[in-house]
């Protein structure tokens, strides 16, 4: 069957839907046509006055915030060229999809900008191009001169349940409204919004601590599977469309600044800055940095014991944004930030100044990554290998080759995360990450009473010993903050043989560091390049912040 796709833009979800529509055996994918017209100035003006009179008058200063928020988003996004992240992510994942163009290399369907999809040349191409089916991918609202081109005409992926959830955006309403699940519908697409016959359709649970963006890539993950399910049947001659229930349904539509805001106060989460935060720390970041101010700190500060910095992640992915993952590209940029501007250092080198009380120069950084994440190793791992930037990871080992789910992930995210296999532990070392220690079931040892808390400290390193042949010299506290680190736990870490221990309360290393109390911070997505450069100085807003409040 001969597809051709009609998309909105270039976006990861649609890339991933194109995809796997493509693998299809029954499947000749032929073209994307991709929609790049620009409304009028009249019609912009038109939407303006509408959303006015819709929000108030407030919906103005809303929106230049929102206007200058982008314009300083992108002058710190120049501190490392786009293209530099390009190529470092195409490096070190040969495989990935990372824009439209690839899946032209890929699977030969032709990426053709065509202005309006309801314009003369999106039908022209659609003939041109033989289509039988068109698969329509975040668009306008299509008219049937487009869509009924195909023989078999269009089907539309729709991340809402219909008929309730026609309309816009998807998982706002669902998580406003209290519902209990949230769905995705393959339509045929006609006259109306999202009110043609059902073709496929899947649905997915909404967790108590589900937020809006994990409840987005739920639905991204259920469509694309939806998706391909759909047309493969139909590829096979399986499948006839039904009719949706009627009833009054009205299409949803994008929700006003005052819901938003009631939803965010509502859900569990960890939402990203306001504008109006966002702003000032751009702001003051790029006066520092433009301003010479953190290059002034960086190279004049004194070195006779010296100063570093151990950046603490935990997760990498792109599926999930929370305070413990940092997404690929956000990594990449880390990477090439401190590779230009400081030593990536192994740990095993700075902690053998800490233990020497030497110096340990000027501009010294150590990777580390915590817990049992299967992700460190399948997007971690290959990034630190392209970029050439050692790390450590450090391992619950009870948790290695099971599902079991971290207590913080339990209580605080919806999404789940597969933890490391036995075989993956041991093929760290290909990537340059050394392993260290973080106990066997990832438990608080400020509370624990003494004998479990030595045979944890003691069975992780025989574990770890065990799997990689290698001896493991270094640990670091789950929970570690300054209350859960009890002095008498610090001696059991020297006894079972452990020549360093990480902490996690923030803070910087020299060499008159304490080697059972070596200090780290935690860095995330939110971490851009820029705030990354602040932070290891001590001048970003937050740790300024930190200060203030006497932390």
């Amino acid at each position: 069957m001969r597809v051709v796709f009609l998309v909105g833009g270039d976006s990861a979800s649609t890339r991933e839907s194109i995809e796997a529509v493509c693998r299809l055996e029954s499947v000749k994918p032929v073209a994307i046509l991709v929609d790049t017209h620009r409304s009028p100035a009249k019609v912009r003006w038109k939407n303006l006055r509408r959303n006015i009179k819709r929000e108030g008058i407030g919906y103005v200063p809303r929106r230049v915030l929102s206007f200058v928020r982008e314009a300083l988003d992108g002058l710190a996004g120049r501190i490392v060229p786009k293209q530099e992240v390009e190529a470092l992510l195409r490096q070190a994942f040969p495989d990935r999809i990372f824009e439209l163009k690839d899946l032209e290399k890929r699977y030969g369907c032709v990426v053709e900008e065509v202005g309006n999809l309801n314009g003369p040349l999106a039908g022209e191409r659609l003939r041109h191009h033989r289509a039988q089916l068109g698969i329509v991918l975040g668009t306008r609202i299509l008219k049937r001169h487009t869509f009924s081109v195909p023989d078999f005409g269009s089907i539309n992926l729709h991340k809402g349940r219909v008929p309730q959830y026609r309309g816009m955006p998807p998982a706002f309403w669902e998580l406003y409204e209290g519902a209990a699940e949230a769905g995705v519908t393959v339509h045929y697409v006609d006259d109306g919004l999202d009110t043609g016959e059902v073709l496929g359709s899947g649905s997915t649970t909404i967790h108590p601590q589900e937020t809006l963006s994990s409840l987005k890539r739920k639905l991204d993950e259920l469509g694309t599977a939806t998706l391909a399910e759909t047309v493969e049947r139909m590829a096979g001659g399986q499948l006839r469309g039904t009719r949706q229930e009627s009833g009054q349904w009205l299409a949803r539509t994008g929700p006003t600044a005052a819901q938003r805001k009631e939803l965010a106060g509502r859900i569990a989460g960890d939402d990203e800055d306001s504008d109006l935060r966002r702003i000032v720390k751009t702001a003051v970041h790029l006066a520092l940095y433009y301003g010479g101010v953190w290059a002034a700190l960086r190279y004049w500060r004194p070195v006779r014991l010296g100063r570093a910095g151990i950046i603490l992640h935990h997760r990498v992915n792109d599926r999930s944004e929370d305070r413990l993952t940092t997404q690929t590209r956000v990594l990449g940029e880390q990477l090439l930030v401190l590779k230009r501007y400081y030593r990536v250092e192994k740990t095993a080198v700075l902690a053998g100044q800490i233990l020497r009380r030497e110096s340990v120069g000027r501009g010294a950084v150590a990777i580390h990554f915590d817990d049992c994440y299967r992700d460190v190793y399948q997007c971690g791992g290959p990034l630190l290998k392209a970029a050439g930037a050692p790390a450590t990871m450090f391992i619950a080992t009870g948790f290695i080759d099971t599902d079991r789910v971290f207590e913080h992930d339990r209580v605080k995210y919806a999404l789940r995360f597969e933890n490391l296999k036995r075989e993956e532990v041991a093929g760290l070392a290909r990537y340059g990450v050394e392993v260290g220690a973080h106990t066997v079931n990832h438990v608080d040892l400020g509370t624990i009473d003494a004998e479990q808390a030595r045979w944890e400290l003691e069975q992780s390193k025989k574990d770890l010993e065990q799997i990689t042949g290698k001896e493991v010299a270094f640990f670091s506290f789950p929970f570690g903050k300054e209350t859960n680190i009890r002095p008498e736990v610090r001696e059991m870490v020297k006894e079972a043989g452990f020549v360093a221990l990480f902490s996690a309360h923030g803070g910087y290393v020299s060499g008159e560091s304490d080697p059972y109390d070596i200090k780290r911070f935690g860095t995330n997505s939110r971490y851009r390049a820029l705030d990354l450069l602040m932070e290891l100085e001590g001048i970003s807003v937050a740790h300024l912040a930190r200060k203030l409040r006497g932390r």
